[in-house]
Order: structure tokens, then C-alpha cells, then sequence
């Protein structure tokens, strides 16, 4: 079961750094009508508690995927905004990243290529947190998996 998060003064000071997954990205910049305040209150106390944020080409490649399908590039143009506003650096994959990834893949049967990977990047990177809305990824312990359908 996973606790309620409330973004509290206190709790930003627990973050270090926090590695930020697609679906919260995708939720934010489309105006999901269940998360965007969510995640767009989470960004700003990161920003306010000057806690680092980063994310991956991963992302970006995920990210981009619909709009590229429905023609609709005005929002890969407004995902490209928000990133340099935010100064979240879209981190790159490499061996030390993929070795990583596969001992993730190999001890979490359930864990997919890209989503290990992302965790890879994050945990390589030093954050202590990684956003997501997928549940199946706090089964994690490798770093705080922070479910953004939790946070309130």
C-alpha cells in the first residue's frame, strides 16, 4: 500500500534530487485534468526548494511518440519549453547505464527495458527519487519510488 504524500516544507528538505518519468511530463503539459495540478504544484516546490530535477532522452523519446503520431509538434515544442524554464537536462544513456540497467532487469522480473533503464539513469545520477505514476515500480528498492496518484 502506498502512503499519501503531502508536499510539506519539511518533506521538500528530505529531497536531494529527483528524476522525473514521462507519464508526469505528459500529464502536466497536456492539462490532464486528474494530475497536471499535481505535478505542476510538485515541480513548483522543487523550483522553491531549489531541489535539482533531471530526466532522460528516454523521455523525451517517449514523450514525443502521440504528438509525433497526431501531428500535433506545438506540444513537443511546449515539453522543449518547460524543460529549459525548469533547467531539467534531458540525461543520456550509456554502457555504465545499460549494465546497470540489465542487473535491475535481472533481479525484477516484472521491470521493462525502458523503464529500467530510467531507473538505471536516475540511480547512477544520484537521485534519491524518482516520479512516476507507473505502481508497479515501487516494488523498487533501489531508490524512493514517489507514485504521483499519491501525492496530495
Amino acid at each position: 500500500m502506498h502512503s499519501n504524500w503531502y508536499l510539506t516544507d519539511e518533506k521538500m528538505k528530505d529531497f536531494k534530487k529527483i528524476f522525473i518519468d514521462t507519464a508526469p511530463f505528459i500529464y502536466f503539459i497536456e492539462g490532464n485534468k486528474s494530475f497536471s495540478d499535481k505535478v505542476e504544484d510538485f515541480l513548483s516546490d522543487c523550483l522553491i526548494h531549489e531541489v535539482p530535477m533531471i530526466t532522460s532522452v528516454i523521455t523525451y523519446m517517449e514523450f514525443c511518440v502521440l504528438p509525433e503520431r497526431t501531428k500535433k509538434t506545438k506540444i513537443i515544442s511546449n515539453f522543449k519549453e518547460v524543460l529549459s524554464k525548469l533547467s531539467i537536462p534531458l540525461l543520456k544513456v550509456d554502457l555504465s547505464i545499460a549494465e546497470y540497467a540489465s542487473k535491475l532487469r535481472a533481479k525484477y522480473s516484472f521491470l521493462k527495458g525502458l523503464d529500467a533503464l530510467q531507473l538505471s539513469i536516475a540511480i547512477k545520477n544520484n537521485c534519491d527519487t524518482f516520479l512516476t505514476n507507473d505502481k508497479e515500480l515501487s516494488k523498487i528498492k533501489e531508490i524512493k519510488i514517489l507514485i504521483l496518484e499519491n501525492l496530495k
